[in-house]
């Protein structure tokens, strides 16, 4: 939060996603945090005395990325802080009587800088490993010298700048994973701790400490604790099991939601506001001191989405370990808004990562969830388990709804071969891709979206073509291997190939290749879409760019304006043949939409 202007506000969340609300998270824009590797954004800070320096704490499980980042352009452009290159880093805090005087907890110690985050060096002893995974710190507001450190073990302290270092632990449960610690601004030796095994307090800098009774032991697992500005006696702890508040000082805590709180930030306008980042559930804000609190997620993404399906006037995708707030989302205006579909008891919700719709029939939906596959007639409404395989152990891996010659037909690509239904699913058939006695792995379907039936099923060796809905089947020679390619898309006249070097296309059903570079850039093409009915239109992306093709994938140009920066596209959709709307869909960055009339 900026303290000169409290509506500004960061957001830091996986996959290298750094976000800012301009107006008290009423709306949320993405920056532009580098993504060449994919962090966890620990913690975020506009600087206290330069508003226009923005600070990021990243944690990657190679190093590779991690460390802190500064931006002195408010998040225009970043730089990695010399001195913890490589070093997750999990925590931030800074000096109030001067915030250039800054500490970093990292797996490799605790760490200060004195030009405000730019550059560090290490001040806990590099051969006590002990004091090595360090989760939490926080500086005295009155002596900067005076260094409280937690880590996956225990509390440390140091009263001379880091040239020594000693445990503080008595009254704290052994092996009690620190995750936050609160040094109380008007009695600095009062500090809160909260660790794994509950919240602590003591009342002389940490040299003894007191467990707060009361809480439940599911509770305990503590990871942020706050005492409100102004308010000593009020004190807020985020637990994995929803939001704590006492007022009276920690004697007694009733808990005020059910959200899996990680951190918390106080408006010092009106300590009342309150803003929690939380697991699942992004960020939530609260007026009247946590009380209740709303959701403030427009334009704040930090989803995995498994599962994008296009029927007539309607869209349908999965959000998937995201707790309560995953399972089935609509959309009917093309993209532009999305709802959740009402819950359904027999929908298995976030354990879903395939979803097919079926482009005749705007209602009739599939999800696959492990060895099941589901169906609904009423978009979504309710679903019924569907049986295939004929009691065989099997995965589900794909899902393809095709029409041929007027029908539905609907493909289920699993570890142990392919299935076929013509009555909307109520009964199955295995079909060979050859007629060798092979168990084929299919682990991706392409349809055609117009009538026709044709159809490309994806294993790990090869990839077949069917031109009649799935019923016969015939392998494309490959002039490149199949591991190498990210998404395939089917045109009138020609069968695209999306790889790791480059667009292949062929115009004889994948008889013979050639490589397409006329218009794209050299390296990887990442998805591909081709649009419903007769014609040419396809669309390619590469990392953050979006080509098109009017010729079946020939030749191809740039679509201007059109750029993502720093954000990977999983799957393009043209959802409709007439439709003037393209949606990407990206791993972690949501749902991204174009309206192609601005680019005619």
């Amino acid at each position: 939060m900026d303290l000169h202007r409290p509506e500004v506000l960061l957001a830091g969340a996986r996959s290298s996603l750094v976000f800012r609300s301009l107006n008290g998270g009423a709306r949320w824009e993405r920056l532009n945090f580098p993504r060449y590797f994919s962090a966890t954004i620990t913690a975020v800070m506009i600087h206290p005395s330069e508003p226009r320096l923005y600070l990021a704490a990243a944690e990657t499980p190679q190093g590779t990325g991690a460390g802190v980042w500064y931006s002195e352009d408010e998040g225009a452009t970043w730089q990695a802080a010399a001195g913890v290159e490589g070093l997750s880093a999990h925590a931030l805090a800074y000096f109030e009587k001067d915030p250039r005087r800054m500490a970093a907890a990292t797996r490799d110690g605790v760490w200060k800088s004195r030009d405000a985050g730019r550059t560090w060096s290490r001040i806990s002893a590099p051969y006590n490993h002990e004091l090595r995974s360090v989760t939490a710190v926080a500086i005295d507001p009155r002596d900067d010298r005076i260094i409280y450190a937690g880590t996956t073990h225990l509390p440390w302290k140091t009263t001379d700048g880091g040239r020594t270092w000693r445990i503080i632990h008595d009254g704290m449960l052994d092996d009690s994973d620190v995750f936050s610690i609160f040094i109380d601004p008007a009695r600095p030796g009062r500090v809160l701790a909260s660790a794994c095994s509950g919240i602590y307090r003591s009342e002389d800098g940490g040299l003894n400490w007191t467990k707060f009774r009361g809480i439940p032991p599911q509770q305990r697992r503590t990871h942020v604790v706050r005492q409100m500005p102004g308010r000593n006696g009020v004190i807020l702890a985020g637990t994995t099991l929803g939001l704590l508040k006492s007022i009276d000082g920690g004697a007694t805590f009733r808990r005020l939601n059910r959200l899996h709180v990680y951190s918390m930030a106080f408006d010092p306008r009106d300590p009342r506001r309150i803003y929690l980042a939380t697991e699942g559930g992004g960020i939530w804000k609260s007026e009247d001191a946590g009380e209740t609190f709303a959701q403030i997620n427009e334009g704040f993404a930090s989803r995995r989405r498994a599962g994008l399906a296009a029927a007539p006037g309607a869209l349908y995708l999965n959000v998937v370990g995201d707790g309560e707030w995953g399972g089935l989302y609509e959309s009917r205006d093309g993209g532009a808004s999305w709802k959740a579909a009402p819950k359904s008891k027999t929908f298995p919700e976030s354990h879903v990562t395939r979803l097919a719709a079926c482009p005749s029939r705007p209602n009739l939906l599939f999800a696959g969830n492990g060895e099941r596959i589901h169906r609904s007639l009423d978009g979504g409404g309710s679903w019924k388990p569907v049986r295939i395989g004929g009691g065989k152990k099997l995965r589900i891996q794909a899902l393809a709804c095709v029409t041929a010659a007027g029908k539905e037909v609907v493909l289920a690509g699993t570890d142990i071969g392919l299935w076929r239904s013509v009555d909307r699913g109520a009964t199955w058939q295995a079909v060979r891709l050859t007629t060798a006695d092979i168990r084929h792995s299919v682990q991706e379907l392409i349809a055609a979206q117009a009538d026709g039936g044709r159809v490309l099923a994806r294993t790990a060796h090869t990839v077949y073509l069917s031109a009649d809905g799935g019923a016969g089947w015939r392998v494309l020679s490959m002039l490149f291997p199949v591991s190498t390619i990210y998404d395939m898309a089917v045109t009138e006249s020609t069968i695209l190939a999306a790889t790791a070097e480059g667009l292949y296309l062929s115009a004889d059903d994948g008889r013979h290749w050639e490589k397409v570079e006329e218009g794209l850039a050299p390296g990887t093409v990442s998805t591909l879409a081709a649009r419903p009915g007769r014609g040419g239109e396809v669309f390619a992306g590469q990392f953050g760019r979006i080509y098109r093709s009017a010729d079946g994938g020939r030749r191809w140009r740039v679509l201007e304006g059109a750029d993502l920066p720093a954000v990977g596209l999983r799957r393009l959709l043209l959802p409709e043949a007439k439709g003037r709307r393209l949606l990407g869909l990206t791993p972690d960055a949501g749902v991204f939409y174009l309206d192609l009339r601005l680019q005619e």
